[in-house]
């Protein structure tokens, strides 16, 4: 990967800073992804559709941010390009602080406060809130980015393996809700309304949704979503890539 200029947006509620990476260049390398459809690619990260801004604490929609300029701090290390240009950057730009991803509690808030606007946006919301419950158990993922931001990643550790069905609360209201966003026509809607159902502990009707699916490119998945229901595994768990 190679990174472009840092970005530098103002929140759309209180006009208050922060910056975020671009890439020039990226790929696949080292791509990891889970049965809740979360995926990691080391060498092509993406940015979070929704931010927390560190002025006010409102959450909004990364693309309503007003682009306010870029810092092309990479190419300033590899010594490429005007040195005397880093006196010119405004000094408001350079003391920005880097986006903040929402906590599942965020999410859950944005949502009564009415930040979905339409259905694709709450099921937007809701899969984000559920990835971020679920992050917690993402082997190994995280564990620098916890280690060196305690305050920005503060989701309570825990397991659901076991726990069947979830026990009542925001996590299970929101993967009910999540259920009926879910488009049972649609491959990706099939398998990842599968996954919620079996994380609810509903592996019969998990398994109802995943014979639906008849797309090749999906057996794989398919296959496993079905072992895991099998043995009834309610935790979320990391696919096997070299097998699709």
């Amino acid at each position: 990967m190679i990174p472009g200029p840092d970005q530098i947006i103002a929140c759309p509620k209180c006009k208050g800073l922060a910056k975020h990476m671009t890439q020039a260049s990226g790929n696949g390398f080292g791509a990891r992804i889970w049965t809740d459809g979360r995926q990691h690619a080391p060498m092509c990260p993406g940015l979070p559709p929704v931010v927390k801004c560190r002025h006010c604490a409102e959450i909004y929609w990364l693309e309503e941010a007003e682009k306010i300029g870029s810092i092309d701090t990479y190419r300033w290390r590899l010594g490429v390009g005007d040195q005397d240009d880093d006196s010119q950057v405004n000094p408001d730009w350079a003391a920005a602080e880097k986006i903040q991803v929402p906590t599942e509690e965020d999410y859950y808030k944005a949502l009564e406060k009415d930040l979905a606007e339409n259905l694709e946006q709450e099921k937007k919301l809701r899969i984000l809130a559920w990835w971020r419950r679920n992050d917690d158990d993402r082997e190994g993922l995280y564990d620098d980015y916890r280690d060196d931001h305690p305050d920005d990643y503060d989701v309570i550790g825990r397991s659901l393996a076991g726990e069947t069905p979830i026990p009542l609360g925001p996590l299970r209201q929101n993967l009910i809700a999540l259920t009926h966003l879910l488009e049972d026509e649609s491959g990706n809607d099939c398998l990842m309304k599968a996954e919620v159902l079996r994380e609810l502990g509903e592996f019969e009707a998990a398994r109802l949704v995943l014979r639906r699916i008849n797309s090749p490119n999906a057996a794989v998945f398919v296959s496993q979503f079905l072992s895991l229901c099998d043995i009834e595994d309610t935790c979320v768990r990391e696919v096997q890539i070299d097998k699709c």
